[in-house]
């Protein structure tokens, strides 16, 4: 162990020769490679610790290839929070959702993957947390998800933190949209998941009725036809016709056909 380190260090130290599996091994590396500190000195120490890290992942990802885990889809999306260990995203998590989430400063809290509903202009957005530990199982749900939030924490090293998540997202191959947000001020973050998905929201409504609270979450370039089906088949087989308010028409109260595309936050009444 090199010499003038950190406690931190000294103790991921500790839980990496203590270490019975791999998961804890690659766990107790990447705190060692976090809290070590950054300069000449150590930089043959950070070269071993990173071969030792990638060689750990290297037998883990081939061992679990074809691993996956699925968690049941709640809502209208599903978003994954993804981050280096001690950025806050449990914190998110819990701000967001108002899940119950164990919160502390320990390194590697999170050991699986918690979860949340958060309601957003009447879109349901179901969040997963991934825990830091990164193992393929995991990340298996990062990959199958609608959009990831890369959990920034702006208190350290923001480009670092940037270049070892975008490393991560490349060796899993993982082509999901993502999104960066600081956890110390995550004002916008649902705006910016729900520009990152090619999906829109519309509300229906009722003759003489407010429009509904709830939204319908449709693919982004449907129209009249695929929301009538989304609300009851017989409003597509008893179609007459559809006012519109919003974005997609040019007058108040539009009437629309089938064919008519909407566009995000119109105003839908199907008369049938």
């Amino acid at each position: 162990m090199p010499t003038n380190v950190t406690v931190e260090y000294a103790q991921a130290h500790e839980k990496y020769i203590n270490a019975r599996t791999k998961d804890e091994k690659i766990a107790a590396l990447r705190e060692m490679i976090s809290t070590i500190p950054k300069h000449k000195g150590t930089s043959h120490v950070q070269a071993d610790l990173k071969a030792k890290l990638s060689k750990l992942l290297s037998q883990t990802e081939k061992k679990g290839t074809r691993s996956s885990f699925k968690i049941q889809k709640e809502g209208d999306l599903q978003v994954c929070l993804l981050g280096l260990t001690q950025t806050g995203k449990s914190t998110l998590l819990k701000a967001l959702t108002g899940s119950k989430v164990e919160i502390s400063n320990r390194s590697y809290t999170t050991v699986k993957p918690e979860m949340g509903v958060a309601e957003w202009e009447g879109v349901k957005m179901q969040f997963v947390e991934i825990p830091s530990t990164f193992i393929p199982q995991w990340m298996s749900i990062a990959a199958s998800s609608d959009c990831i939030v890369l959990v920034i924490d702006s208190t350290r090293s923001i480009e670092e933190q940037k270049e070892s998540l975008i490393g991560l997202i490349e060796r899993f191959r993982i082509r999901t949209p993502f999104v960066y947000i600081d956890s110390r001020n995550p004002t916008g973050i649902f705006e910016k998941v729900w520009s990152s998905v090619k999906l829109i929201h519309i509300y229906t409504k009722e003759p003489g009725k407010q429009p509904e609270k709830r939204a319908l979450v449709l693919k982004r370039g449907s129209n009249v036809k695929d929301a009538a089906s989304h609300v009851h088949k017989d409003f597509l087989r008893f179609f007459k016709f559809a006012k519109v308010w919003g974005k997609s028409v040019k007058h108040v109260g539009e009437k629309v056909g089938l064919e008519h595309k909407l566009a995000d936050k119109d105003i839908l009444e199907i008369h049938a």
